[in-house]
């Protein structure tokens, strides 16, 4: 029988990921059909980051929010390129049809011509692994689905209050907080899923067990994220937390141990 024919970077868990979402705004179609990408505006971005560091996950989770006189559309894209940068995987949904499209096109409109992440971001092969365009991956590049579709059957919380058939409504009405609570929903939900599709492919259950249970202990420690307590209380997360426990004590049991070795083998030799 033949050995996997996967390269070790198919299934490594990258040291940072950024995912993101886009609200946006676009004039009506006469049909009533979804407007042409060129025409939308982004008006929201949501970020949720990611980092492993020495076998621990921490977070940053925000987003900002188109608003006269206080962040522009400059500003929202310019930051957006800065935190693509800063990531090893970058993930969305749809986001290679649409997100990065609409983003790319704003930095021109703006002329904004030195944004390389979101170049590069925009442009990234397909079946590469910078942009990981989970509408693609779990559709393995077939007919896509809606990301509820995907997330009601892994028991992930999405587009609990607000859809994006809304955001044009929320707009006009300035309700610029339940936009901005919206798209960083989008984007944790987008997390979330990158991590049970990540468990899925490297078949390893604690690569979704831990850094799910650690973010729930960081949205229920952060108090600007109690929207998002529906994540804490999902399926998914249920199932995660005391699985990441087990795969903890796990974890520290085989430090002690190693640390134990090392210090067996420093004593031998000292003594040889």
């Amino acid at each position: 029988m033949r050995g996997s024919t996967r390269r070790p970077d198919d299934v490594r868990v990258p040291g940072s990921i950024l995912a993101y979402d886009i609200e946006t705004i676009a004039p009506q179609v006469e049909d009533g059909s979804f407007p042409p990408w060129p025409t939308h505006q982004p008006v929201a971005i949501g970020f949720a980051d990611a980092r492993l560091s020495r076998g621990s996950w921490t977070f940053a989770i925000d987003a900002m929010v188109l608003i006269p006189g206080e962040c522009d559309e400059a500003t929202m894209i310019s930051e957006a390129d800065r935190r693509m940068a800063a990531a090893e995987v970058v993930t969305s949904y749809n986001g290679r049809q649409f997100d990065a499209l609409v983003l790319r096109l704003a930095a021109q409109r703006q002329r904004l011509w030195g944004l390389k992440a979101l170049a590069d971001h925009a442009a990234a092969n397909r079946f590469g692994g910078e942009h990981a365009d989970l509408a693609d991956l779990y559709a393995s590049h077939g007919r896509k689905v809606g990301l509820a579709s995907i997330c009601d059957e892994v028991g992930i919380p999405v587009k609990t209050d607000v859809a994006g058939s809304d955001v044009g409504a929320l707009w006009e009405a300035g309700e610029h907080e339940r936009i901005r609570r919206y798209v960083m929903e989008d984007s944790v939900a987008t997390l979330c899923l990158y991590l049970a599709w990540g468990a899925a492919r490297s078949a390893d259950e604690a690569a979704i067990t831990r850094p799910m249970a650690a973010l729930a202990r960081h949205i229920e420690a952060t108090p600007g994220l109690q929207h998002l307590h529906a994540f804490v209380d999902c399926s998914l997360m249920r199932w995660c937390r005391p699985r990441a426990m087990k795969a903890d004590i796990g974890a520290a049991l085989k430090r002690v141990t190693a640390r134990l070795r090392r210090e067996e083998d420093e004593r031998a030799f000292a003594t040889s």
